[in-house]
């Protein structure tokens, strides 16, 4: 069992602002990277935290889908005090992803992500808490004219967001955005980091020597291979009864394919719910446990569904690699936000609440008294 989360309280919530929050934490990775804050500029119609900060009102306000709807109410009092200072054209925004810097929020993203998350799950994964990171890709539709964006065909166009996630702590913790086609390998490739423990499904095993180069790499995995590998079995493990009990059928150490060069690898037979998986392994520990943390990857997929239905970021507002970037990396640090104020991702009620605070139809304590008693209920 994790540790039962505080309550929210009322106090937490009075100088609670999302946008505020953001500004402060972009002004102090530029400190950190010894950047000199934007200019200002009378003639420039918009700043970089301007924009960003539109993206990030975008997200939380449900009537706002678009960026022709961003630049409409740009043109509103309120929005100007406390979302862009100024009126923003089409014009500008368009232009606007060419010109400001992606990697400043990819690393306001990565700072935050080292902060947010409450570990909870089973206490036998305790010790591995902090290592335990599933890697998947999901597709993000993009317009035919977005010829960067290469993906089946010139009629199909889509970005790619590649994330790791930590499956204890339920928080995103790096990411790459590449178009829809690129390799899922080549992407972890990058964001490999020796001691954490990967968890893949089958396309980043679909070459089995990235399974050595991961080893050799000093980073571990738990991967799941196809059902029929050419293998030769080295050597037949024994099984305790509870790893029976978890629906283990035989493990081994084995060589995969038919040019494996490497020293023999783990795998593990898994059958549950009528289904088969094979799941590679480096770790020294029971069968029992490398089917459980398996079981721990689908908190990517159900982030990525999250990602798209709750935050709605489905919809590409940019159309070039850089300001696709920022829309995603934008959306990852809202994300990181709301659960470090809620304590784990909204729901579907929870994220409608904090719109409706946000847009000033319920106060504080209605808000904070909604959102205790969702997890009082759930």
């Amino acid at each position: 069992m994790g540790r039962r989360k505080k309550p929210i309280e009322t106090k937490a919530l009075s100088n609670w602002k999302l946008l505020d929050e953001f500004r402060r934490r972009l002004g102090r990775m530029r400190s950190a990277r010894g950047s000199a804050e934007p200019e200002v500029d009378p003639k420039r119609q918009l700043l970089e935290d301007d924009y960003f900060c539109l993206f990030l009102f975008g997200l939380l306000n449900p009537v706002v889908d678009s960026m022709r709807g961003m630049c409409a109410a740009s043109k509103f009092e309120r929005v100007q005090a406390e979302v862009s200072r100024g009126p923003v054209s089409l014009g500008s925004f368009s232009e606007a992803q060419s010109v400001f810097d992606a990697d400043l929020l990819k690393e306001v993203f990565l700072d935050l992500s080292k902060e947010v998350g409450t570990w909870s799950g089973d206490p036998r994964l305790a010790p591995l808490a902090d290592k335990l990171q599933a890697v998947d890709g999901t597709l993000l539709p993009a317009l035919p004219r977005m010829h960067w964006a290469l993906w089946v065909d010139e009629n199909n166009r889509a970005a790619k967001l590649h994330l790791k996630f930590n499956v204890m702590r339920a928080s995103a913790t790096e990411a790459i955005i590449t178009a829809g086609n690129a390799s899922e390998r080549a992407a972890l490739r990058k964001m490999l980091k020796p001691g954490e423990i990967n968890i893949t499904d089958r396309g980043y095993a679909q070459e089995y020597k990235f399974l050595a180069e991961m080893r050799d790499l000093g980073a571990s995995f738990v991967s799941r291979i196809r059902n029929a590998p050419v293998m030769e079995v080295i050597d037949a493990l024994a099984l305790t009864d509870a790893d029976r009990a978890a629906g283990v059928t035989w493990q081994g150490m084995v060589k995969l394919g038919t040019q494996w060069e490497s020293t023999p690898i783990r795998v593990v037979r898994v059958e549950a719910d009528g289904h088969v998986l094979l799941l590679a392994t480096d770790l020294h520990l029971d069968a029992e446990l490398i089917a459980l943390i398996y079981r721990y990857r689908w908190q990517v997929e159900l982030f990525f569904k999250w990602l798209k239905c709750i935050l709605r970021c489905r919809h590409l507002l940019a159309e070039s690699p850089r300001g696709v970037a920022i829309q995603i990396y934008c959306a990852l640090i809202a994300a990181l936000l709301l659960q470090a104020f809620t304590g784990k991702r909204p729901t579907k009620r929870a994220m409608e609440a904090i719109q409706f605070y946000f847009m000033g139809y319920i106060d504080a304590d209605e808000l904070v008294f909604f959102l205790n008693s969702l997890k009082i209920n759930s």
